[in-house]
C-alpha cells in the first residue's frame, strides 16, 4: 500500500467512523456501535473498500494499547480490588454460561467433536476487554461500582479462559495436561494479582 492510497483509507475510516459513532449516540447507543458499523460497511463484508492489511491491524493494536493504558492511568486499583466479590460472581457466571452453551450447541446440535466442542465454548468465554471499557467510557460509568464490577469480570472471566484454553490446546496436542505448563500460566496469572495487591498497600502507604 503506497502512502497516498494509505491516507485515503485512513480519512475515510476516521470520516465514516465518526459519522456513525455520532449517529449511535443519536439513538442512545454507545458510539463503538458506530464504530464497529463503519468497519462492517467499508470492509470486505460490504463495500470492499478498505482490505484488512497489515497497516490497520497495526494501527488497531496501537489504538488498543493506548485505550487500554489511558484506562490503566484513570483506574482506582483499590476499588477495582473491592469489587472483587461481585465481580467473582458476575465472571462466573459469564465464564460458565457461553462455556456450556458453546459446548452444548456444538456437541448435540452441530454433531461435532467434544474436543472441538470444548474449545468453541472456551473461545466464547472470553471478554473483549476494550470493548467493555470503551462502552462503559462511552456511557460515563468506568468509575461507577457497577463499571468496576464489569471491568473485574471481564479480567477475571479472561484470566479463566487463557487457563482453559491453555489446558484444551495442551491436551489437543499431547493428548495429556502438562502440569508444568498449565503451573506457568498460573505462576504468571498470581504473580500478576500478588503485583496489584502490592500497588494498593504501597498506595495506602
Amino acid at each position: 500500500m503506497d502512502t497516498h492510497t494509505f491516507f485515503v483509507h485512513l480519512l475515510l475510516i476516521l470520516i465514516v467512523s465518526r459519522l456513525l459513532a455520532e449517529l449511535a449516540v443519536r439513538f442512545q447507543a454507545p458510539a463503538v456501535l458506530g464504530e464497529l458499523t463503519a468497519g462492517v460497511i467499508l470492509g470486505p463484508s460490504l463495500l470492499g473498500w478498505i482490505e484488512p492489511s497489515t497497516t490497520i491491524h497495526l494501527l488497531a493494536e496501537i489504538g488498543i494499547i493506548l485505550l487500554l493504558f489511558k484506562v490503566g492511568i484513570e483506574t482506582d486499583i483499590r476499588r477495582l480490588i473491592n469489587a472483587g466479590r461481585q465481580s467473582l460472581i458476575v465472571a462466573m457466571g459469564g465464564f460458565f454460561m457461553p462455556l456450556f452453551s458453546g459446548f452444548a450447541l456444538s456437541y448435540w446440535i452441530f454433531n461435532l467433536g467434544g474436543l472441538v466442542s470444548l474449545f468453541i465454548g472456551g473461545t466464547l468465554t472470553a471478554t473483549s476487554i476494550g470493548i467493555t471499557i470503551r462502552v462503559l467510557s462511552d456511557l460515563k460509568r468506568q468509575h461507577e461500582k457497577e463499571g468496576e464490577i464489569v471491568l473485574g469480570a471481564a479480567v477475571l472471566d479472561d484470566v479463566m479462559g487463557v487457563i482453559l484454553l491453555a489446558i484444551l490446546y495442551e491436551f489437543s496436542i499431547s493428548g495429556g495436561v502438562s502440569v508444568m505448563n498449565v503451573g506457568k500460566v498460573l505462576t504468571f496469572i498470581l504473580l500478576f494479582f500478588s503485583s496489584l495487591r502490592l500497588l494498593q498497600s504501597l498506595s495506602r502507604s
